[in-house]
């Protein structure tokens, strides 16, 4: 059943599906982060972009030229160009109905609020579109850094939340890609912390900066 929120903050409407794919925790502290510590201009790619909340609040960011919106799901794709529509913002998201391994292009910056509970972990939701948006039914966060590194330019920047329990994992994925971690904010969330990580593409490995 479809609802509408309003983010009277940013003056923004969000269309959103079902009780279970609502305005998380997550999706704010991302992008809160990008727009405090993002640097970078140009375009940006976000991968399982949903029903386009981060995308619709970092949109703002004048350094941004264009958001590529990636999301792979039909159903909730309908309702991210809906968002994007209902916002006025055709000129500067672009939404894409593909999976991320069919894309091509190098971009500036690249972030994500992956699904990032594996299929083992728990019990899977009955609806569709809420598995395959928590559980990484068709992306790994292996399979993710892969993928930032392969659309990330030289030089080019990445934002990831994932959660403290996943975090020594994630780690090995980003050096085993050869990118390096810039900046750390953990932030207190129930039962869990969640992580933000904020790295690059080349370059020398630097000091980590923890907030």
């Amino acid at each position: 059943m479809k609802y509408v929120e309003n983010l009277e903050s940013v003056n923004k409407k969000i269309t959103i599906l079902n009780e279970g794919l609502k305005i998380t925790e997550d999706a704010i502290l991302l992008s809160k982060f990008i727009k405090k510590y993002n640097k970078k201009s140009g375009e940006f790619l976000e991968i399982g972009a949903g029903q386009g909340i981060i995308s619709i609040l970092i949109s703002e960011i004048s350094k941004v030229s264009k958001i590529f919106a990636v999301e792979i799901q039909k159903e909730i794709f309908e309702i991210l160009g809906k968002n994007i529509k209902n916002n006025f913002l055709e000129n500067k998201i672009i939404p894409i109905n593909k999976n991320i391994k069919e894309i091509t292009g190098q971009f500036d910056v690249i972030f994500s609020n992956p699904p990032y509970k594996k299929i083992n972990s728990g019990k899977l939701p009955k609806k569709e579109s809420e598995k395959i948006s928590k559980f990484e039914i068709f992306l790994t966060l292996e399979e993710l850094f892969f993928e930032i590194k392969r659309l990330l330019k030289n030089y080019g920047e990445f934002f990831v939340i994932v959660p403290n329990d996943r975090l020594n994992e994630v780690f090995s994925y980003v050096y085993a890609n050869k990118m390096n971690i810039l900046e750390i904010e953990i932030n207190k969330y129930k039962n869990r912390d969640l992580v933000i990580l904020h790295g690059k593409k080349g370059g020398k490995n630097s000091k980590i900066k923890f907030f």
